[in-house]
């Protein structure tokens, strides 16, 4: 047969004298034609996120979108799932400044005025490609639920109005909402933390001792301005000094306590089950590592520890820990010396919340106790079983919401997500 390619109404090169159009042509074709496209791995989520983005009932998308909140949340600060962090920080701070001045607006006009300007800042075309991207690579995570990752979509497909920035403004895209709330709490969270950390300082010194510069430096920072006292701190290498040395004293007496047979965890259950789920693997590949094992290995075994417990410590978590421990340095109930541990301890978690939870998992003496017959019954439970599932804390979860344990409820939600890609063996079955 000839190489050039005949045309239709010529004679097939084939020598059947018919026609070429009704002999060999569709053959050819269906030859030449490229083969299929493999399918994307998250086409019937896509399909799913964009039915429900058409679905005129809004609370389905409001659900997604919740949850891709939660999820943003839980993964912590990445480059890709928020907007420029020195940006973020310059914008809101000045703006903040400037509404605080505002005596027209009220809270709710104030917060909306804060996010129709930091979206429109920072809400780019180029950031919402990358955060369309991260949020698809995020959903194609194996373990990754059916629900999550259709809201992952969800989240994705909102982000795609990139592509039409002129005609859809940013805050009518309202998976920027999502993550301006989300960064926005970190925010607070930080400078609050910052000024509490400062605030710590005053109620672990006695003020009495310090000259006056530096108790009105501390004075600013318990009006919210911390900056005096980081500059004043900074000039008096003597002051730095007995601040860490002090920090040292109280770990210590913390720490001894802690491995007293008669003191209480300083966790609930809840966050007790959560802390080891999420430290099983790098606890157990610690514990597997040989004597003879070379320091920079154990090291870097140490350190995913340590890792895992600082991303196993979200806001709410150690909101909950320490509201509870400064309610027990308050209980009018306790001895004087209770009352007193507790006052310290809640200061040691709070400047270094990672390594004193790690201490109090590790050398802790007694568990956490469940806040009813029946928690603690199911927590027996729980503990009996060789492997945990998420399946095997669902009546647990179900106890704590029937509690109204609200907070509880979503931790061990979390758990179980977790379980989903992170089974736990506590030991092998017995033959």
């Amino acid at each position: 047969m000839s190489q050039k390619k005949p045309g239709r109404n010529d004679p097939c090169p084939c020598g059947s004298g018919k026609k070429y159009k009704v002999c060999h042509a569709a053959d050819d074709r269906a030859r030449a034609a490229p083969p299929p496209s493999t399918p994307h791995p998250l086409t019937e989520d896509l399909k799913a996120a964009m039915a429900l983005l058409g679905d005129p009932d809004v609370s389905r998308l409001s659900q997604a979108l919740t949850r891709v909140g939660e999820l943003l949340a839980e993964w912590g600060p990445s480059a890709d799932l928020r907007f420029d962090a020195e940006d973020f920080d310059a914008h809101v701070g000045a703006e903040l400044a400037r509404l605080s001045d505002d005596d027209v607006l009220d809270a709710a006009g104030a917060r909306r005025e804060l996010l129709v300007g930091t979206v429109r800042k920072l809400g780019t075309r180029p950031f919402l490609e990358r955060l369309g991207a991260a949020l698809l690579a995020r959903a194609g995570e194996p373990g990754r639920s059916t629900d999550d990752r259709r809201a992952l979509c969800v989240g994705a497909l909102l982000a795609s109005a990139s592509r039409k920035v002129g005609k859809a403004r940013p805050e009518d895209i309202p998976i920027l909402d999502v993550v301006f709330d989300v960064q926005f709490r970190e925010w607070s969270a930080h400078h609050k933390a910052l000024a509490e950390k400062y605030q710590v300082l005053a109620g672990g010194l006695d003020e009495s001792t310090l000259s006056a510069e530096a108790r009105e430096a501390l004075q600013h920072a318990r009006e919210g301005d911390v900056e005096a006292l980081v500059n004043y701190v900074k000039d008096d290498p003597g002051l730095a000094e007995r601040i860490a040395r002090e920090a040292r004293e109280r770990s210590s007496r913390v720490e001894a306590k802690l491995r007293e047979p008669s003191t209480p965890s300083v966790f609930s259950p809840d966050e007790e089950l959560w802390l080891t789920c999420v430290l099983w693997e790098p606890m157990q590949a610690l514990k597997s590592l040989p004597p003879q094992t070379p320091p920079a290995e154990r090291r870097e075994a140490v350190g995913a520890l340590l890792r895992g417990v600082k991303g196993a410590l979200d806001a709410d978590f150690l909101e909950g820990m320490l509201g509870r421990l400064h309610e027990k340095a308050k209980d009018a109930s306790a001895d004087e010396a209770t009352r007193a541990w507790y006052s310290d301890a809640a200061i040691a978690f709070e400047a270094e919340p990672s390594r004193m939870s790690l201490a109090a998992l590790l050398t802790g003496r007694r568990e956490a106790e469940g806040r009813s017959a029946e928690e603690m019954v199911a927590l027996a439970d729980l503990k009996a079983l060789t492997t945990w599932t998420p399946e095997s804390f669902e009546p647990y979860r179900q106890l704590l919401a029937g509690m109204g344990l609200t907070g509880a409820v979503e931790r061990v939600r979390r758990v179980q997500d977790w379980l989903r890609a992170h089974p736990v063996t506590l030991r092998p079955e017995s033959a």
